[in-house]
């Protein structure tokens, strides 16, 4: 779990925690900070750990401590470029199977040209599993994780097929519900040609990626039957003790800060946690099915 050591990120430990715990995976903290001039020229030359380096590793073990976790590893790494860049290269060189992260808000406007988030980016830019946990998320029990359904949201894309995978395992291993929403964009709600087409071929694509997955999301009226509006779907995400699945592909900088994703917009509305999963995301879904298996839990699918 990567921190900035805000007051969310104590949840977002909680819910990082009753997932490893529930599939017997190791956790641990990370903290990204900046060198000041100071602090760089002293590891530099003296080859010792600076002063801020110390403050920085102390900080974080007692956000651990505070949050009721002091044994978990506790990483701190120096942002060389930027804080995004330097979390992503550490899940890479470490082979994390998921980041989580807490975030207490988006910013708009001219801040969020300007300055992005942090959360945004990691988003769309890892590949790896991606649990945001936003600021309307209620509290977790760290030690036996529940959720009362799984919602895997879809928009017919190529880029949202990886995630049906990951939205019914996950709601196997938890035993409970997996339901399907399609958004689709306002304009094309009215050409029925258009959707029963990107309906038909998303059902031919999914049982491609994975025809174990229920059949009922291989029907292609079934899947024009759970196109909802963005609204609807805001409110219908409001409910807590959820999961939240969705794919998401790489966005430019451009198009991410000009044009907020709907991603972000329904992390900054939902009232339960958020997983991305990117196109070539690098976990294996091999471990969830064995969790899953090992259990015996078994769920049902609706819209």
């Amino acid at each position: 779990m990567a921190t900035d050591l805000c007051q969310n990120s104590k949840l977002a430990l909680k819910f990082a925690r009753g997932i490893a715990d529930r599939f017997g995976s190791d956790l641990g903290t990370l903290h990204v900070f900046e060198f000041g001039p100071h602090g760089q020229a002293v590891e530099a030359l003296d080859h010792i750990p600076s002063r801020e380096r110390k403050i920085a590793q102390r900080s974080l073990e007692i956000f651990n401590a505070d949050t009721g976790y002091p044994g978990i590893a506790a990483d701190v790494v120096v942002a060389e470029t930027s804080v995004t860049s330097a979390i992503i290269k550490f899940l890479d060189e470490r082979s994390i199977d998921m980041l989580v992260i807490g975030t207490e808000g988006m910013r708009k406007g001219v801040a969020h040209f300007l300055l992005g988030s942090k959360t945004e980016a990691l988003m769309f830019n890892s590949r790896h599993l991606v649990l945001a946990v936003g600021r309307k998320v209620l509290e977790a029990s760290e030690r036996r994780l529940r959720f009362g359904r799984v919602i895997y949201v879809s928009d017919f894309s190529a880029a949202s097929i990886p995630a049906a995978t990951y939205a019914f395992e996950l709601a196997r291993a938890f035993g409970v519900q997996a339901d399907l929403y399609q958004i689709v964009p306002e304009a094309a709600r009215n050409s029925e040609a258009q959707i029963a087409d990107a309906a038909a071929e998303f059902c031919r694509q999914l049982r491609a990626s994975n025809p174990a997955l229920p059949s009922a999301w291989f029907d292609v009226d079934a899947e024009i039957s759970r196109i909802v509006s963005e609204r609807d779907l805001m409110a219908a995400t409001r409910e807590s003790s959820n999961l939240i699945v969705l794919g998401v592909q790489p966005a430019s900088f451009l198009r991410r800060h000009v044009h907020t994703s709907f991603a972000y917009r329904l992390l900054e509305n939902a009232a339960s946690p958020i997983l991305t999963v990117p196109v070539d995301a690098l976990t294996s879904l091999f471990q969830i099915s064995e969790a899953a298996t090992s259990t015996g839990a078994g769920t049902s699918v609706t819209r």
